[in-house]
């Protein structure tokens, strides 16, 4: 079966959104989401290192389903993915979502662009998930690329 760049790219985007629910909501644990923005973002005691760990915990576990799951769909679905470029999508995804879990990017955002009032209302987890959306978009760009 041969499978276009546009097939392929829609297969790894539908892949990532899924993994991206999965590992969001049902592998994080509540001290990965009550830990991993930092020392300064919550009124809860912890050291700047139970932080770092708690994100590089929730990071981890995260991109292992991600990589599972597009394991899995390149198996079932013969997208024939390049491994250099899952590793570079996948790459992007760690680092992009490390830097959003720490929510100060998510907050300067609002702040600069005129949604602080929609963040104070409880808008900041709508805005978080957009960007996460966004950089996963970039990651299926990368992942299902050609090579030519």
């Amino acid at each position: 079966m041969t499978t276009t760049t546009a097939a392929r790219f829609s297969a790894v985007a539908a892949t990532l959104t899924a993994m991206h629910h999965a590992g969001d909501y049902l592998f994080q644990t509540d001290h990965q989401a009550t830990h991993k923005a930092g020392v300064a973002d919550r009124a809860t005691e912890c050291s700047e290192d139970t932080s770092w760990r708690a994100l590089a915990a929730h990071v981890a576990s995260y991109h292992a389903a991600q990589a599972a799951g597009l394991l899995i769909a390149n198996r079932f679905l013969g997208l024939r993915l390049q491994p250099s470029r899952v590793v570079a999508g996948v790459a992007v995804s760690a680092a992009t979502h490390a830097l959003i879990d720490r929510r100060w990017p998510v907050r300067w955002w609002m702040d600069h662009t005129g949604s602080s009032g929609f963040r104070q209302a409880g808008g900041a987890a709508h805005a978080d998930q957009a960007l996460h959306h966004l950089a996963l978009w970039a990651s299926a760009l990368v992942i299902a690329s050609d090579d030519q």
